[in-house]
């Protein structure tokens, strides 16, 4: 550096003497004419005109020096250089003047004499000017150009000459010192002159590194003055609102520059208010950008003064910050996620300690984050699993693979439960495992779900079996029924047949009421859904119920004094309310006191209720239960209760359908049915049927039991089974009725069309081989569209005749039927 330094001196001193030559140069050239011509006449001619040419040459030699340095402009490197060339010269113009001593010296005029003293020693004083940058070169031509002179003069002899060679000796010496005061002073100023210059680079390097460092920063920066002009904005700041600085600093209204706008006036009352206030200003604030999107920027404005401490203006500094307030907000989001989530999630170091817990954690595993934290996730084992199983786990994450597993975890106070396990490594930016999460989910109410789910599933397959003989069943009892109607016709007058006969009626009754027991439970029988009053319902059924109790057995009932009305079949409701207070009555049988309670009332579900039947979704109830203080019931027979033919009771007590009818009669009606029960303590049965708003239904009645007569209208049986066909065509005639019979969808429709003015009403089987009555029935529709039609089915197929025909246009009675209803039915068809 210090070298640098000197080169650099050199360089200039070296540049000063070049560019003091042509000057130096002109002197010269007049000083030489000047001497030879006063001393043209004193001194040899030719001698003269000799030195002058000499003169001349090392003169014009010396400015062509000077141009080529000028025109090459050379460099720190070319200093020596030049600076020989230049020393070269010098030597050559010292000699020359030295040399006026010899050529230019008369001997014999004292006059003449010193005028060359004076000619020479002018050009010696002038060479101070011109050489003092270098010492040297001022030393070597002083020295050339005075010392002939000098010794001239002293070899004269006489004592004006020596006189003269002191006087010049004198002057050498005091130019000498001259010179040199004056190469220090040139030295002196030349550093000076250069350090000013470094100085001046550095300061405008440091502005120029400043103004690339406020117009590179990553912020909007800009100063606004107590008038509110702004002063100063970076680069930043105009690239983001898409507005060039001069724009703000010629007084533009910034209002206008900033967007306009109620975000733009906020923020110049933001600079503002900072003038009037001590210490900086923090705010976020959002502000229009070029591409018309609003941005989030974080705002520090501070004001500034001046050395008497008066404000000058504000100083503000913007931080868009757009992207990270969405980034926060997605983790703030993800944070509240984890920490919101049903399932218990841990995070743990590359070594397996435990860094976090969030709250699920606690209420599932009883667990605290103060008790785990720091732990290895060994502290809460689960049942069953060995330190092998833990070792085979580790390997499993740590060589990059996910976990998942069912396992039986245990709780802190001792409790199994199931749960879902999935261990997954956490990696960092680099790909490398940085951490693992572990998240379970606690399985009990989805296990709770699962098993009842199978025991739907197994209720479905009985189902199937079951519907898939209700229908032949009930045609066979069909015909038996109304065969022996008409055989109770035959033998009226013979009480004691007649008996017989009804009994065997009412025996094919119960089975009948057994298949739709059956269907019930398979959820496949006909519902007649309709608002009813609920309590009013079962008030009814428990007097039924009260009088087939034991006279022994206690009844308590308590009824809700509102209105609760559901929609449903409320027959099948008395009927499910009659099983559970009979299969009660047989839980109390050998109890000292039995008793057995009922209870009707509303119920508003909780959430535990919701979260342990998530499949209804309504939140009003009408809450029934049925409690006994009877045997009650193990866990094991819990699990079983609700399938058919499944019963605790000895042979000859029980069908093993009551509670499995229960069960699809609350399944139908979307509802819920749950069993408190243990050994010893007795039996709670709790029904939950939807709740409806309404409260305008219609009472219940009884029907005629008495048969409607025929007037002799026609009507056409249809139906596969040929039994079934006789039996309901010679009931028919005896009711008084003519009867045209057909035994397939297509007969009918051949008959309907030979008979259609004289055919009233058509009962037509649903279910047929080829053409299913709901098919016959479109086609004769379509030649009779007011044609009469009753239904009649030995299983439920509501749901096919609602693909075409709705059960309002045309009923439906099912097999076997009562002789009574079908005569009020068909009457009330032909009537309307």
């Amino acid at each position: 550096m210090e070298s640098d330094k000197r080169g650099l001196l050199r360089h200039e001193q070296v540049k000063l003497l070049y560019d003091a030559i042509p000057l130096s140069i002109l002197a010269t050239l007049i000083n030489g004419v000047v001497l030879v011509a006063v001393g043209w006449d004193m001194v040899d001619r030719m001698a003269s005109i000799s030195w002058l040419a000499t003169l001349m040459v090392i003169s014009f030699a010396r400015l062509a020096l000077t141009f080529f340095y000028r025109r090459t402009c050379p460099g720190l490197e070319q200093t020596g250089q030049w600076e020989t060339y230049f020393t070269i010269g010098s030597i050559a113009a010292g000699l020359v003047w030295g040399a006026a001593a010899l050529f230019q010296f008369p001997e014999h005029s004292m006059a003449h004499q010193v005028f060359v003293a004076f000619i020479v020693g002018g050009m010696c004083a002038g060479a101070i000017t011109s050489l003092s940058p270098l010492s040297l070169q001022l030393f070597s031509f002083l020295i050339l150009a005075l010392a002939p002179l000098i010794v001239r003069f002293f070899m004269v002899g006489s004592e004006l000459a020596h006189m003269m060679g002191e006087m010049l000796l004198l002057f050498l010496i005091m130019i000498s010192i001259s010179g040199l005061r004056i190469h220090r002073n040139i030295k002196q100023n030349i550093s000076f002159r250069m350090q000013s210059e470094e100085q001046e680079k550095l300061i405008l390097a440091n502005q120029l590194e400043q103004q690339a460092i406020l117009d590179n920063a990553p912020v909007g920066i800009w100063l606004v003055g107590t008038d509110g002009r702004y002063h100063f904005v970076n680069r930043t700041f105009c690239d983001a609102i898409g507005v060039a600085e001069q724009e703000f600093l010629d007084g533009t209204d910034p209002g206008d520059l900033l967007g306009g706008g109620e975000a733009a006036r906020e923020w110049l009352n933001a600079d503002r208010a900072c003038l009037e206030q001590d210490g900086a200003c923090h705010s976020l604030e959002t502000l229009t950008f070029a591409d018309k999107s609003e941005h989030l920027l974080e705002v520090t404005r501070v004001n500034i003064r001046d050395n008497t401490g008066k404000i000058t203006g504000v100083v503000g500094i913007s931080a868009d910050i757009t992207e990270r307030h969405q980034a926060e907000e997605r983790l703030r989001i993800l944070s509240q996620a984890i920490e919101q989530a049903s399932e218990s999630i841990i995070i743990t170091d590359k070594a397996g300690l435990i860094e976090y817990v969030n709250p699920s954690f606690t209420r599932i595993t009883g667990y605290t984050p103060e008790g785990v934290l720091g732990e290895k996730p060994a502290i809460i084992k689960g049942a069953g699993q060995s330190p092998e199983d833990y070792e085979r786990t580790w390997k499993t994450v740590t060589a990059e693979s996910a976990w998942n597993s069912t396992i039986i975890a245990c709780r802190k106070n001792g409790a199994l439960y199931p749960a879902l396990m999935c261990i997954a490594p956490i990696r960092d930016e680099n790909g490398q495992i940085s951490h693992f999460v572990a998240i379970q989910q606690d399985m009990t109410t989805n296990k709770a779900l699962e098993e009842k789910f199978l025991q739907a599933q197994k209720m479905e397959g009985i189902g199937i079996l079951v519907a898939g003989i209700a229908h032949e069943f009930n045609n066979i009892l069909a015909g038996m029924t109304g065969n022996l109607y008409l055989a109770k016709t035959e033998v009226a007058d013979v009480p004691s047949v007649v008996k017989h006969l009804e009994n065997v009626e009412n025996l094919s009754f119960r089975a009948a009421d057994m298949i739709k027991q059956l269907l019930t439970f398979a959820r496949k029988g006909m519902l007649v859904l309709q608002p009813f009053d609920f309590t009013l319902c079962m008030h009814a059924a428990s007097q039924v119920a009260r009088e087939g109790m034991p006279d022994h057995i206690s009844f308590h009932t308590e009824f809700c004094e509102e209105k609760l009305i559901v929609k449903g079949d409320c027959a099948q409701f008395q009927q499910l309310l009659i099983n559970l207070i009979n299969n009660a009555c047989d839980a109390v049988e050998g109890v000292a006191e039995p008793m057995v309670c009922l209870r009707v009332e509303a119920f508003e579900a909780d959430d535990e209720f919701m979260r342990n039947c998530p499949e209804v979704g309504d939140s009003q109830f009408v809450h029934m239960s049925v409690s006994d203080n009877g045997c009650g019931i193990s866990d094991e027979e819990k699990a079983h209760i609700f399938e058919p033919f499944y019963s605790t009771k000895g042979v000859g007590h029980g069908t093993g359908l009551g509670l499995s009818t229960v069960y699809g009669m609350v399944q139908s009606h979307h509802g819920v049915i749950e069993v408190e029960s243990k050994p010893g303590n007795g039996s709670v049965f709790h029904v939950y049927l939807p709740l409806l708003a309404e409260e305008n239904v219609d009472a219940l009645g009884d029907e005629d039991s008495a048969v409607v007569p025929g007037k002799g209208e026609v009507i056409l049986v249809v139906d596969d089974n040929a039994a079934v066909r006789r039996a309901c065509s010679s009931v028919l005639k005896r009711t008084g009725y003519q009867v045209l019979e057909a035994a397939d969808g297509f007969e009918a429709i051949e008959l309907f069309t030979a008979n259609q003015d004289r055919i009233s009403l058509i009962i037509m089987d649903v279910v047929m081989p080829g053409l299913s009555g709901v098919d016959a029935v479109e086609r004769i529709k379509a030649l009779s569209p007011d044609v009469k039609v009753i239904f009649t089915t030995g299983y439920d197929k509501q749901e096919m005749l609602n693909s075409k025909l709705t059960s309002d246009e045309y009923p439906v009675i099912f097999k076997p039927f009562s002789i009574v209803k079908l005569s009020q039915m068909i009457r009330q068809q032909l009537d309307v």
